[in-house]
């Protein structure tokens, strides 16, 4: 799967998100053409409404709230946006790369061509949630929660799965062989058709309980 292609070359520079944001919605307007850079900010509070052609770079962002949020054609890159909460956003075309998501909530959101790259979701919560067309490359979702998720396109590539909570989640032609699926916590039944190597085979089992001699 190729990373979305974001032309994002001509933005207009800005130094505080909270400020924009609160901008925009006093005048009603989507927030667009933006490039957010070395952005130090904590606590925001905000709903419905949406991020355009945007680039959120080198910033910090921690435990925030971005609920029902649209992100269309967006890149975070290198960005720290730890135990926010992305729930019932949409992310359309956009790109996590090498960005620090530990403990977030993106429950009951809409994902499409979203790509994660050498991010770390460790202990988010994406349950409840539409997959379509995304890839998580080189990426720590140890201790994850996609529960209950809907899955089309959905790839997972180099990463570290480890403990990661899938109940209820159809893994129909989802291919584990590039990555550390220990301690994989799934139903027997959302196993049939998952794609896996014979290590992992021998792993998962043990969920079916079947006994290797």
């Amino acid at each position: 799967m190729e990373i979305p292609g974001i032309e994002i070359a001509e933005l207009l520079e800005c130094n505080n998100i909270e400020r924009l944001i609160i901008e925009a919605q006093k005048n009603e307007l989507d927030i667009q053409g933006c490039r957010f850079r070395g952005c130090y900010e904590a606590h925001i509070d905000t709903s419905n409404l949406e991020f355009n052609t945007c680039e959120f770079s080198a910033s910090i962002c921690l435990n925030a709230k971005f609920n029902q949020v649209s992100f269309t054609d967006v890149v975070f890159d290198n960005c720290d946006f730890s135990n926010t909460d992305f729930r019932e956003c949409n992310f359309v075309r956009v790109v996590f790369k090498n960005c620090k998501l530990v403990g977030c909530n993106f429950t009951n959101s809409h994902m499409y061509n979203t790509f994660f790259d050498g991010s770390n979701l460790s202990y988010s919560n994406m349950s409840l949630s539409h997959f379509r067309d995304v890839c998580f490359h080189s990426s720590k979702l140890s201790n994850a929660s996609i529960q209950e998720a809907v899955f089309k396109n959905v790839e997972f590539k180099y990463s570290n799965l480890i403990g990661i909570q899938m109940f209820r989640t159809n893994l129909k032609d989802i291919d584990f062989t590039t990555c550390d699926i220990t301690g994989l916590v799934v139903m027997p039944q959302d196993l049939q058709g998952v794609i896996v190597d014979e290590y992992q085979a021998v792993e998962l089992s043990r969920l079916l309980g079947i006994v290797i001699k």
